[in-house]
């Protein structure tokens, strides 16, 4: 029998929904006891309650290929882990056309479009999840697991394994799948941690701040939750599909500010007559910048009175360094550089000293704050701060007390003009949940307190990364890496195994931390940044990474990356928003879009950038070709336009001299938005943003999204968003514009559209255009063929948010 339910679901959040199931506040069906299993199961809104004593277990149907399993011995709710995001909304059946069927008093099935659940309770409470292609997973007794503070799985088949735990600092060799399972911890140096394993076809999240992995063939195994209760989550698809699940149960990214995807200078190791030099040089020589972070010298650190916190602009007692920025406390600093269009970021420890110089047994006023309220890392002694010499200790950011302490003394700097800031040094080799947590933790203070004074967008750089940072704002970056090809390489595969952590928001420090490049390694390596997520380099105390400073070869090749960067702005923005609303990024393992192409699912060593672009840096030195894999479909070289048929590897000739070519294709079946670059983002107004579109018989779908760059108004819908779409058929290539969406009033009044194919005639709504000489400005009722280094290519102008159809015959 098929029976619907009587509850409407709590959009208040799984807590609510929870206390709403267990009250019984809504008549629900009580089916007769198991005969042999002694439990009792009943339908809820969207699902079912199997009760087996004081046990309690809620499976229920959470999306359209979600389901959510909650077990509470004894009927106990504990505390969820940061994990999850603390705001869910929860979907009624409805509306995610779900069904339950209860076929007697032991067998449950629950039917969402791309999952189906069977609950069996004549032995136990078994738990059967399978997609519509007959992928499945098993649970053979909830309760048990639960007991246990095991999670056994069993997958159908033996498969490859991905997330649960990112890469270590130096390479061991390991590569993207976690056949064997793993230890989920956010580790030191870059690395990073997710309660969570996917496959090809489904992924497993379960709400836990620590645990491990363990696999063998098609068993997988979670323990170690720290709750006592059993809380998970099953989702089905492909791996995009899975992964964009796992991040929306956590948090979704936040817009972040749209400076941070421009070029971002960081340097240890300068003062505030050197860095206006620096940035002078940048704006003299037309290479563009967006941001400048700054080392230990913007702090007063060492000064009493809370110099950790503090503007370097004092000469007090105990200083590092003191009164490096003269004119930062005041506010002028930061906004000079402002005016230039750079925007600065500053680091931030999560320890403070504990004794004024030459006063060991003496508190700070800080330290004897933190004393007073225990503020303190749980057990972790003092230790020496390398930079001072004096005794320090970490500070505790789960505490809700330090957090709202540590903002309001940092609170001035960020009133002086801070528009970032870089967390450091607070990873740990610990594997605990508070060792995993503290980054994320620091972010979340610095977002909260932030967002509670002011409408500006918060942007934190940490050190390594776990599941539910990014809802804070949070990037990470790879940690304190070697200069030198093979490292350079080895932050490919960095990088993708952050992906696969749901970590869309990574970089690293180009050029090398330790050591200083070779001209080659820094100009290749400025390449493979200007097709990551953040673009920025960083060096140890005294290195400078400039691109003037690495020879005029190096600083050539540098600078035009960095300018075909800014050129796509309005390519990268529009996915930091597809970001925003589904947590997957721009970069994308190779497997993700490619699931079914095993050749394309051993990569390691390119990405795709986005819908459009297929990524492969030079990562070894003198070479003159690069091999690639392409996908079945047709490419097109993005430096020479050559078409190079996929489903097959290709050399790609790359030039050992000049250093100036990245191997980067163009899949057909893509919609690229482009503009003039600018020395930094919002420069100048834009008016007109570049289309180059390569049709396809596949549907190709774009949305051009812009907001504000700086404020949270696109939360109350101020934002400009429109739909482009394009696919060839018998009629042609047909492009459809949707109706512009938002209340934003953007500079952009036109596209200019670049079909790159012949065309006989172009129709607009039904009219057929006029053609345009060449040499004529365009305007939006003609078009004109011509050729580029792609071949044919059909060019015309239309009006940017409008309603359009055109068909190019």
């Amino acid at each position: 029998m098929v029976l619907k339910p009587t509850l409407s679901a709590s959009r208040a959040g799984l807590t609510g929904h929870l206390r709403q199931i267990l009250t019984g506040a809504a008549a629900l069906l009580m089916l007769p006891v198991a005969p042999h299993a002694h439990a009792q199961m009943q339908q809820s809104a969207n699902g079912v309650q199997v009760h087996a004593g004081s046990d309690t277990a809620i499976i229920e149907l959470a999306g359209r290929n979600l389901v959510h399993v909650h077990v509470l011995p004894g009927g106990q709710e504990s505390p969820r882990a940061l994990v999850l995001d603390p705001n869910p909304t929860v979907p009624d059946l409805k509306s995610i056309g779900g069904s339950i069927q209860l076929a007697d008093a032991t067998h449950a099935v629950l039917d969402a479009p791309a999952v189906r659940v069977r609950v069996d309770t004549s032995h136990g409470a078994a738990i059967d999840f399978c997609d519509p292609e007959n992928h499945c997973l098993r649970l053979d007794d909830v309760f048990s697991a639960a007991t246990r503070d095991e999670l056994p799985l069993e997958l159908d088949h033996a498969q490859s394994l991905y997330g649960m735990r990112g890469l270590e600092l130096l390479d061991s060799g390991r590569d993207l799948t976690r056949n064997q399972g793993a230890i989920v911890a956010a580790g030191v140096q870059g690395d990073g941690g997710a309660p969570f394993f996917f496959t090809n076809h489904l992924g497993v999240l379960v709400d836990a701040s620590s645990g491990t992995f363990k696999a063998t063939g098609p068993s997988v195994r979670f323990s170690g939750s720290g709750r006592k209760d059993l809380e998970f989550y099953v989702a089905f698809g492909p791996p995009m599909t899975v992964v964009s699940a796992m991040v929306k149960l956590s948090g979704l990214p936040p817009m972040p500010p749209k400076w941070t995807l421009g070029f971002i200078n960081s340097q240890w190791g300068t003062d505030e007559a050197d860095l206006k030099k620096i940035v002078a040089e940048y704006r003299q020589k037309q290479i563009p910048l967006d941001g400048f972070i700054l080392d230990f010298d913007w702090k007063a650190w060492g000064e009493d009175n809370y110099g950790e916190w503090r503007w370097n602009s004092t000469t007090g007692a105990g200083a590092a360094g003191p009164d490096k920025f003269p004119d930062g406390a005041s506010g002028a600093f930061a906004l000079d550089l402002a005016k230039q269009g750079v925007k600065l970021s500053g680091i931030l420890k999560p320890r403070i000293l504990l004794s004024p110089e030459g006063a060991p047994t003496a508190r700070t006023e800080a330290a004897a704050y933190a004393d007073a309220h225990n503020l303190w890392f749980p057990d972790e002694a003092q230790q020496d701060d390398y930079f001072t010499k004096r005794m320090a200790r970490n500070l505790n950011f789960d505490l809700a007390e330090t957090r709202r302490w540590f903002w309001e003394h940092l609170k001035p700097a960020f009133q002086a003009g801070m528009a970032g800031w870089w967390n450091d040094e607070a990873d740990s080799s610990s594997v605990s949940s508070a060792s995993n947590l503290q980054f994320l933790n620091m972010a979340r203070m610095l977002y909260d307190g932030q967002r509670s004074v002011a409408d500006q967008r918060v942007w934190s750089l940490n050190r390594t990364y776990f599941l539910g940072s990014n809802r804070y704002g949070y990037a990470v970056w790879s940690g304190d890496i070697d200069s030198g090809f093979p490292s350079m390489a080895y932050q490919r595969r960095r990088m993708l195994a952050a992906m696969d952590l749901g970590a869309s928001h990574w970089s690293m420090d180009t050029g090398g931390f330790h050591g200083h490049p070779t001209p080659e390694n820094y100009a290749r390596w400025m390449e493979f940044a200007a097709w990551v997520p953040i673009d920025r380099v960083h060096g140890d105390f005294g290195e400078k990474r400039q691109p003037w400073m690495y020879g005029p070869v190096a600083e050539a090749a540098a600078t035009q990356a960095i300018k075909t960067r800014y050129a796509l702005l309005p390519y990268l923005y529009s996915y930091e928003h597809g970001d925003h609303l589904t947590g997957i990024g721009v970069v994308r393992p190779m497997f993700w879009m490619f699931p079914d192409d095993e050749e394309a699912s051993r990569l390691d060593s390119q990405w795709m950038f986005g819908d459009a672009f297929l990524v492969s840096p030079v990562v070894t030195p003198g070479v003159t070709k690069q091999r690639v894999y392409l996908p079945a479909g047709m490419w097109h070289d993005f430096s020479s336009g050559q078409q190079i048929e996929g489903n097959r590897w290709y050399d790609a000739p790359v030039n050992a001299q000049t250093w100036g070519d990245t191997p980067v294709f163009v899949r057909d079946g893509s919609i690229i938005a482009s503009q003039e670059p600018q020395q930094y983002a919002g420069e100048r107004p834009v008016d007109e943003v570049t289309l180059d579109v390569f049709p396809a018989a596949r549907n190709a779908e774009f949305t051009y999204y812009d907001d504000d760059g700086v404020s949270y108004r696109y939360e109350a819908g101020g934002y400009f968003e429109q739909g482009i779409s394009v696919q060839q058929n018998k009629f042609g290539t047909q492009l459809h514009f949707a109706t512009a969406s938002g209340t934003l009033k953007p500079a952009l009044t036109h596209y200019v559209v670049r079909v790159h194919q012949h065309a006989r005639k172009v129709t607009l709504d039904g009219r057929t255009l006029a053609t345009a000489p060449a040499a004529t400005t365009q305007g939006d009722n003609t078009w004109r063929a011509g050729t580029d280094k792609y071949g044919d290519v059909t060019v015309f102008r239309v009006p940017a948010g409008t309603k359009l159809d055109v068909t190019i015959h």
